[in-house]
């Protein structure tokens, strides 16, 4: 609950700010779909904290978040389209609903899955606010700018107390909060300058948690269990079983959330014809770095069986 109402505190303290400067047209001349959107992430954070309470069933974690999604996408927050590289772009029309809905529950259970290590799900989180408020300055999303800095200082003042060894956590209340509000901010008009359309600059913002949950998926499918069942395969555990401390990860990870933040920013900037090559670079080279762990993992695993 920590993040969520210092984030809400510093977005009322803006407001009254600009109010007494007669500036509050800069927050809320889009007022009915902020309703909206604040509708949606205060329904996601109050169930997270329910479930952090009574441990809610899968089918039912589900049905809530779709609910939280359809709110916002009621309200106009939507992906008309998507944009691949060489191949142009795809207008979804009617399907503009359901995709949305996919984006913002898939990463919402992204930062979900990857909350499994103290300072781990909010050091990501965080990166990708911070790098979203500069996106937005750049463009002269003025509103989503002020949210996405107000994220970032919410998650930042959690860290202190979160980083390694945790004086507090986060839970699903904070996890579903952070993700819900990440897949979301970018709807609101971030990287529609962008060369590529409105995903890339989230999706690439968020490679980690985004390969660690496909990776989760497809390793349950493959093993015949449950989607949603829990397992010590994620990305922060091999790298522990490779002998790396908690805080020797979180400085591997957080160095590579703030290069992903200084690509997203150049893909914002710099010409197309760079950024085609930039961005297919450091998602293959993510990719094949994610495969190269998971193999290193496994053929230890293995090792481990055969002396047994």
């Amino acid at each position: 609950p920590g993040i969520f109402l210092s984030f809400i505190i510093t977005i009322i303290l803006t407001y009254l700010i600009l109010h007494i400067f007669n500036s509050t047209d800069l927050l809320m001349q889009s007022k009915p779909r902020l309703y909206i959107l604040f509708s949606g992430i205060f329904l996601i954070h109050i169930f997270g904290l329910y479930d952090d309470l009574r441990n809610v069933k899968a089918p039912l974690k589900l049905f809530f978040q779709i609910l939280a999604a359809a709110i916002v996408t009621g309200g106009g927050y939507l992906i008309h389209s998507l944009t691949i590289p060489y191949l142009g772009t795809i207008n979804l029309g009617l399907f503009a609903y359901p995709v949305t809905i996919i984006w913002i529950v898939g990463i919402s259970n992204a930062i979900n899955l990857i909350d499994g290590m103290d300072g781990l799900a909010g050091g990501i989180c965080a990166f990708a606010a911070l790098s979203m408020g500069i996106i937005a300055l750049i463009q002269g999303q003025i509103l989503i700018a002020v949210l996405c800095f107000a994220f970032f200082g919410s998650i930042t003042g959690f860290l202190f107390y979160n980083y390694p060894p945790a004086k507090i956590f986060m839970g699903d209340s904070g996890s579903l909060f952070l993700g819900f509000s990440l897949s979301v901010f970018p709807l609101m008009g971030i990287s529609k300058a962008s060369a590529f359309g409105t995903l890339i600059v989230p999706i690439t913002l968020l490679l980690i948690p985004i390969m660690d949950t496909a990776g989760a998926i497809l390793r349950r499918i493959r093993q015949k269990r449950p989607i949603h069942s829990p397992d010590k395969e994620h990305i922060h555990h091999k790298l522990l079983d490779m002998g790396l401390s908690e805080r020797q990860i979180l400085s591997v990870i957080y160095g590579i959330s703030f290069y992903l933040g200084v690509v997203s920013i150049t893909s914002v900037v710099l010409p197309k014809e760079i950024n085609v090559y930039l961005i297919m670079v450091v998602w293959i080279g993510s990719m094949l770095g994610y495969w190269f762990l998971s193999y290193i993992d496994a053929k230890r695993h293995l090792s481990q069986k055969e002396e047994e």
